[in-house]
């Protein structure tokens, strides 16, 4: 081989020799010239890369067509680029802050000193987008020093802290003409598959998502691979749209947010009894399951986290106070409480194992920007568990919470998929003992043919876990539960139990999570069931509507009487609206039943029963509907 040619071997194992200076572009040309026009990018030696990569040594090289989820990220990530690029030279006093990608969107944070931007500027930004496709200018991109980017980017104060706050010795730039931007992603060269973008919102958010700095405004959008894909998920946002959980919340009366505590919700009467009736299924089957419930405070002394361990990960959202010279902290997790319980008393390898649940309220402090609902709030209650083992008590542990996680997810309908992480970078602890916890995880999920993935380097700092992916009505997946095998915590806090030979022995914690966060968890079914929540879970499970006021009243308080007497919750509509609105009243509500009360039903004591999301009306008992609606409610 001649010294300026350089070997390339692609996935399939084949190999070219090519001249240096050759670029992604064309190997993929080589490979021929359908393939070229399908790639977007291409993995050099494990790096992605964008197809105007010039090869200089020997490589691998794999390519990454359009129809990949790697390509739909840079093809998102393109767009803000060019999206930041005509806002910077359309209009004046503009200052590009951030460009990114948040799942399907697009979007470019800036600062105006001049003028907002309104819809009209959002409509003719999308003209000049499409222009600039069209036009396919060519994007340099190089990657150069922190000194050399501090040069280039002049006065560019939020591109400069980037850089400055950048751990590489080298950043990527992109450039048009003699516009330049700080990239974080592969740029794709071929702009005519950019095409399929829609801009949706033009909003307000501030620098580093935080209200307490500069006031920016955002511009995103949606893009994707193809038409139809663009298509399907406009379709997918219509429909969502109509179950969006902060909607229903509205219409259900369930919760509502304040200023005076953002990311925090307030739940009313109505969502309470949710929180109360999901704790409570939880309460009952974790009883069944030997379960001891405990509660620790809110907030703890500061040293509690350094000495946990958590400091290091965990500080930066964290809450502080101080109190009698003494710094404390709320808790963003449950986990040190629990250990202090279990420390608190001598234990026995009899004990174990100590299975240890909390109801917990815990604070973490996410950036304004990015709270969501009931999704990403800024407190949360989660469901909690820390149990106690030996080490050959492990399996057999882990497989029993897997088997309480299928029967909570099989009572709400939920499909879900199960996820193995393994050691991340920054983990703490004898790597040993990863291995064999790693190995215990393993081994429960094959010997009961339980499928899986594995998310390498994703486990917690303090050990690997499993998570279970949920799988909504809409088809979208959320991580909920979660299981976490933990040799540190005990290290840490110097936990032990007496075993056996009457020695003393540190036991290994499992850390378990099954709705992961009741707040967000409520969000998940309230879009999983649009709204329409099965009686044991609903607020209101039975309204009664009098004909009339003061002819029938007296009787409906006697059936309102004898439904709650059985646990029933029970509402009156005694409005004066007509009998039509407060039917559809109801129905709007997603209440599970309306009985309609008037002169036949008070002189046969019978009730006129309407199922939601029924046309039709059926006659009962006033005993056979209290049967009907308490075994309905008890199913569980």
């Amino acid at each position: 081989m001649f010294a300026d040619n350089v070997k390339v071997k692609l996935s399939n194992n084949n190999e070219l020799e090519v001249p240096q200076e050759t670029t992604l572009l064309h190997v993929a040309k080589i490979i021929g010239s359908s393939f070229s026009k399908k790639a977007a990018l291409g993995y050099v030696n494990g790096e992605l890369k964008e197809l105007n990569y010039v090869l200089k040594e020997d490589c691998k090289v794999k390519f990454i067509t359009f129809e990949d989820q790697e390509a739909e990220e840079s093809i998102r990530y393109t767009l803000s680029f060019l999206m930041s690029y005509i806002i910077q030279n359309q209009f004046e006093g503009i200052e590009i802050a951030d460009i990114g990608v948040n799942n399907e969107d697009f979007y470019c944070d800036f600062q105006t000193t001049i003028k907002n931007l309104n819809k009209d500027d959002l409509k003719h930004l999308n003209k000049s987008l499409n222009k600039l496709i069209v036009s396919n200018p060519t994007i340099e991109v190089s990657e150069v020093s922190i000194e050399t980017a501090k040069q280039v980017l002049g006065d560019k104060k939020y591109m400069k802290y980037h850089v400055e706050n950048n751990e590489d010795s080298k950043v990527r730039i992109a450039k048009i003409g003699t516009y330049t931007s700080l990239i974080s992603y592969p740029i794709i060269s071929n702009l005519a598959k950019l095409k399929n973008y829609k801009l949706k919102n033009i909003s307000s958010t501030n620098w580093l998502r935080d209200v307490n700095n500069e006031p920016l405004q955002r511009i995103s959008g949606i893009a994707f691979s193809s038409r139809d894909a663009l298509k399907e998920h406009e379709a997918f946002l219509e429909k969502y749209e109509n179950i969006n959980h902060r909607k229903i919340g509205k219409e259900l009366n369930l919760f509502t947010f304040s200023d005076y505590a953002p990311g925090m919700p307030f739940y009313k009467h109505n969502g309470q009894i949710i929180r109360l009736e999901l704790q409570n299924l939880l309460r009952r089957l974790q009883f069944e399951e030997d379960y001891e419930e405990v509660y620790t405070p809110f907030i703890m002394n500061e040293s509690l986290w350094k000495d946990s361990g958590h400091w290091d990960h965990y500080k930066d959202n964290m809450y502080f106070t101080e109190v009698d010279d003494i710094k404390y902290s709320l808790k963003p997790m449950n986990c040190p409480g629990h250990m202090l319980i279990y420390k608190n008393e001598h234990h026995s390898y009899r004990d174990l194992p100590i299975r240890m649940a909390e109801f917990g309220q815990v604070h973490r402090h996410e950036l304004s920007g990015s709270l969501n609902g009931l999704f990403r709030v800024r407190t949360f209650n989660q469901d909690d568990a820390h149990i106690y083992v030996s080490k050959n008590q492990i399996e057999s542990e882990i497989l029993n919470v897997l088997n309480l996680i299928d029967k909570v997810y099989t009572i709400f309908g939920f499909d879900y998929s199960i996820e193995l992480s393994t050691r991340p970078d920054d983990y703490m602890g004898d790597i040993s003992l990863w291995n064999f916890a790693e190995e215990s995880l393993e081994n429960v999920l094959n010997y009961n043919d339980l499928e899986y993935t594995i998310n390498e380097k994703d486990g917690a700092f303090y050990g690997p876990k499993i998570d279970i992916h949920i799988k909504d009505a809409l088809g979208r997946s959320h991580q909920c539960g979660t299981i976490q095998l933990d040799f540190q915590m005990p290290e840490k806090f110097d936990l032990n139990y007496i075993n056996e030979n009457n020695e003393k022995e540190k036991p290994v914690v499992i850390h378990r999570a099954i709705y992961g966060s009741i707040d967000r968890f409520l969000g998940i079914l309230l879009e999983h069931y649009s709204g329409k929540l099965p009686l044991w879970l609903s607020p209101n499970q039975v309204n009664i509507i009098p004909v009339n006021n003061k002819m029938h009243l007296d009787h409906v308080e006697k059936i309102k009487k004898q439904l709650k007497s059985k646990g029933i919750r029970v509402n009156v509509d005694k409005s004066e609206e007509k009998m039509g609105y407060k039917i559809r009243n109801a129905q709007v509500k997603k209440v599970p039943y309306t009985v309609v009360i008037g002169d036949d039903e008070v002189n046969n004591n019978t009730l006129s029963v309407r199922k939601h999301g029924g046309n039709s009306e059926q006659t009962f008992e006033v005993y056979d509907f209290i049967e009907k609606a308490i075994e309905e409610k008890n199913i569980l």
